[in-house]
């Protein structure tokens, strides 16, 4: 029970010292535009450090907002949310869904690390040691994402992509692959394609890239060389086919399946860029 008391009491200090850096993330604008809608839709939400206690501090992820509400009731916001891929690194764990980031006062970065495990999706804050001293507990807190749903699709999501990790073996170089077989093996191409594809992640003929497939090719849109992949269901070829536009410079991947009768958009899609891919779909597989 003391043993309990002190960890709540540290808490609460650590808690209070969110006063120092809350007019700080009052006055800084994070820099982005916004989450697009696949992330929100994947990471966005509630998270809590206790999801049975309505009182229990926590992280609510928006569109444009993360906004932070302690447990006395105090409310902390950063606006203007950006997924920051260059965090990922070469080659990132399953575990790792996506970094948020912004800046306070333009100086100091401040992070939202969104991870799951085989009990759903969790959320740490992290920043430069300034960042972390003014966090005070907060900064060893774990949020645990408080819907269910989403707790189970993250699991399904991260069992998956470990599946896919085991089976397409060793990895390529980046930028070497020549088909989309090898491509999957890039370790900077593969984290960023696995999180576009989304719920489609638990298709297999989409996340292990196993099937047929064209030769990698390079386009220019735009003034963005992309590297295009074209690749269908081995056995069911036409019914179940995609295209993707992967951008190695930004790590963004734009792509479209189709599968069930329909097509499927997966990554940031524009109506232009929505354009190009059908092009794209029915000059390989019509």
């Amino acid at each position: 029970m003391d043993q309990h008391r002190d960890r709540t009491c540290t808490r609460r200090v650590g808690w209070k010292r969110w006063g120092a850096v809350a007019a700080l993330l009052a006055t800084g604008a994070l820099h982005a535009q916004g989450l697009p809608p696949e992330i929100l839709t994947s990471v966005g939400g509630r998270y809590a450090v206790d999801c049975a206690r309505p009182e229990a501090p926590y992280v609510d992820v928006g569109r444009r907002q993360l906004l932070l509400v302690e447990e006395e009731g105090k409310r902390v916001s950063a606006r203007d949310l950006a997924v920051e891929p260059r965090y990922f690194g070469q080659q990132p764990p399953p575990e790792l869904r996506v970094v948020l980031s912004g800046q306070v006062r333009e100086q100091h970065l401040l992070m939202a690390w969104v991870n799951v495990d085989d009990n759903g999706q969790y959320l740490l804050l992290r920043g430069n040691p300034q960042v972390m001293a003014n966090l005070g507990a907060l900064g060893a807190a774990q949020f645990r994402h408080c819907d269910p749903d989403m707790n189970r699709r993250a699991v399904a999501s991260l069992q998956a992509a470990r599946q896919v990790e085991a089976e397409t073996g060793a990895t390529m170089t980046p930028g070497t692959a020549r088909t989309p077989s090898e491509l999957i093996r890039d370790p900077v191409f593969k984290p960023v394609y696995l999180m576009a594809l989304g719920p489609m992640v638990r298709t297999p003929w989409l996340s292990e890239m196993g099937g047929l497939g064209a030769d990698l090719a390079q386009r220019r849109i735009d003034g963005v060389t992309y590297t295009v992949a074209a690749f269908c269901k081995r056995g069911d070829c036409r019914p179940n086919s995609a295209v993707l536009l992967y951008d190695p410079v930004q790590r963004v991947v734009h792509g479209m399946a189709h599968r069930d009768g329909k097509f499927h958009a997966f990554g940031p899609v524009s109506r232009p860029m929505m354009e190009h891919l059908f092009a794209l779909w029915h000059s390989q597989w019509r």
